[in-house]
């Protein structure tokens, strides 16, 4: 259509009539042109708008999927066979001509990861956190840059391998044989060529296994840690414009955007670092907080370096021009000074150590270690920070996302993802248990109101990253989560009354109708932390489509639908998200 939206029907086989219930779906700002190619010897179509995108039946589930290409705008383009190129497309772009075609292992367009593309970036150690920040000073000329923290426990620096003679590249020197005949391997001094040319008929195994990642040595003594910072280049296949490497066993473990409004609103890299952290039992020697700012090229510039005490820096955020860091137990609010961080403000005494931070108008979102979230408020006139209300459910968080002011999802460690929400009014009449006025109400179990859970949902992986984002133009905000085995889930929000019902009918139904590969209660899975609420199980309402169709009418008659209904209602679910 004129208006970038795609329109698809169904005819009967049989009676030739057209469906009622046409499936639309939004894919770009220009309007849509239509060709005819081939793909797996199986008929497809390309749709292209403001990005192209590929529309088929899938031959393995039945059912009709669309996805878009992984490439650049396209004008115009058709179908293309040659003797080099069997199924093909040509196209235009602009005044270039362009032959492509799709790749074999993205032909399944049916699959989950069809939806994504994604890059593979080398890193040396274990990445803990990343943030977007904007480089270059002005504001018409600013390029986002991705800045990663990585760190690794048990392992030695970079400084520290070169000097133990450990190439990280495998690739090692070149060997040859003794002239006394012994058969003993020794290394080269320098490494001179094989004129027999031995070195251009090695075997392929034998290349790859030279360029394959080695670990290194491994400390002998507890308490080494081998970390750097690593800023990347998202809009250039993340190629690595800067690397940092830490020395003297210090550990980044956060990082966050901050601008400071005595700087101008310039965006600086913070990174809170830890020396000499041993995990059992946990301890340290010190921590700081180091501040950098991007040069134009892509490079980090070293600000200056601020020593923190009172436990480990785990959590760092942006907050009203200002930066809010979780030391141990204790938020504090830092300003910026000329030689270090200047401490303007800060909360003692939370449950055991912070671990997420984020900020939104005057509040302040706490994630603890082990004790779930607390919200706290920060109070201008007195430059304080009050309690507003915490959580009475023990949860350790690894992540949380902020929905609105009031609301916040968290997953914790356990496979968990929970939407927690302040009550109306508690706000209001949160006490403030660092003042003397409110000493004898600080002992009192209700002094501190209590957030209230929405909803709950077991995943049964570790969750390890949330946010709120689209993934398709024009659509609704979701919540995506990753885990840490890889996989990407979404929660999606519904809209009506009569989305909550179909689906709350739809899951009661495939509970006792779906195959259980494993014979284990769908809902009891789902429960396994606490009682799922307020959550339907997508997983198991897309098991409708495996059904065989006696059971997928059985079904759809106790919904009062009909089956192409309810694939079309499981469809437009899943064009909202994707």
């Amino acid at each position: 259509l004129d208006d970038g939206s795609s329109v698809r029907t169904g005819v009967d086989p049989i009676t030739g009539s057209i469906s009622t219930s046409p499936t639309g779906r939004f894919l770009g700002a220009r309007p849509v042109s239509v060709s005819r190619i081939s793909i797996d010897s199986s008929a497809a179509t390309l749709l292209l708008s403001s990005r192209p995108w590929i529309s088929r039946p899938d031959p393995k589930s039945g059912k009709h999927v669309m996805a878009p290409l992984s490439y650049a705008p396209l004008d115009h383009g058709c179908s293309f066979s040659s003797d080099a190129i069997k199924e093909g497309i040509v196209a235009t772009s602009g005044t270039t001509l362009r032959i492509l075609s799709v790749e074999s292992q993205g032909a399944s367009l049916g699959t989950e990861d069809e939806a994504f593309n994604s890059n593979r970036v080398e890193l040396r150690y274990t990445p803990r956190q990343m943030c977007l920040l904007a480089a270059g000073g002005q504001e018409g000329s600013r390029n986002l840059v991705l800045a990663v923290v990585e760190s690794d426990y048990n392992d030695y620096g970079m400084a520290q391998k070169n000097a133990m003679g450990f190439d990280p590249t495998g690739s090692g020197k070149k060997k040859k044989k003794g002239d006394d005949g012994d058969g003993m391997d020794i290394d080269s001094d320098d490494e001179e060529e094989n004129d027999n040319g031995e070195s251009d008929e090695e075997d392929e195994d034998e290349k790859a296994a030279r360029v394959t990642p080695i670990r290194g040595p491994v400390p002998d003594e507890p308490g080494h840690w081998g970390s750097s910072i690593c800023l990347l280049d998202p809009s250039n296949d993340c190629a690595t414009l800067d690397r940092i490497e830490l020395e003297q066993n210090e550990a980044a473990f956060c990082c966050a955007s901050v601008r400071f409004h005595s700087r101008g609103g310039e965006a600086l890299l913070a990174v809170g670092t830890v020396t000499g952290m041993k995990m059992h039992p946990l301890k340290h020697s010190t921590s700081h907080i180091i501040l950098y700012r991007v040069v134009s090229g892509g490079k980090l510039q070293l600000l200056h370096r601020t020593k923190v005490s009172d436990g480990p820096v785990l959590a760092l955020s942006h907050f009203q021009g200002r930066l809010l860091a979780g030391v141990g137990h204790t938020l504090r609010l830092y300003e910026m000074g000329k030689r270090q961080l200047l401490r303007k403000c800060e909360l003692r005494g939370l449950p055991t150590m912070i671990k997420t931070l984020q900020g939104a108008g005057d509040r302040a979102y706490v994630g603890d270690l082990m004790q779930s979230m607390q919200f706290v408020r920060y109070d201008p006139s007195g430059n304080k920070l009050i309690l507003v209300a915490r959580d009475r459910v023990p949860r350790p968080i690894t992540c949380q996302e902020l929905l609105d002011m009031n609301t916040v999802a968290v997953g914790d460690k356990f496979g968990n993802i929970s939407v927690l929400r302040l009550p109306r009014g508690a706000d209001a009449r949160a006490v403030d248990v660092s003042g003397t006025r409110a000493l004898w109400d600080s002992s009192r179990e209700d002094a501190t109101p209590r957030l209230e859970t929405l909803c709950n949902y077991h995943v049964g992986e570790v969750v390890t990253g949330m946010t709120r984002a689209s993934l398709v133009a024009g659509g609704s905000d979701s919540l995506i989560y990753v885990t840490v085995t890889g996989r990407i889930g979404a929660l999606v929000p519904f809209t009506s009354r009569e989305s909550v019902e179909f689906y709350t009918g739809l899951e009661g139904c495939l509970r006792t109708d779906a195959p259980r590969p494993t014979g284990r209660e769908p809902q009891a899975y789902r429960s396994y932390y606490a009682p799922i609420k307020h959550v339907i199980d997508g997983d198991l309402c897309e098991m409708y489509g495996k059904l065989s169709f006696e059971e997928q009418k059985k079904v759809a008659d106790k919904l009062e639908r009909n089956v192409a209904e309810v694939v079309k209602k499981l469809e437009d679910t899943r064009n909202a998200l994707l």
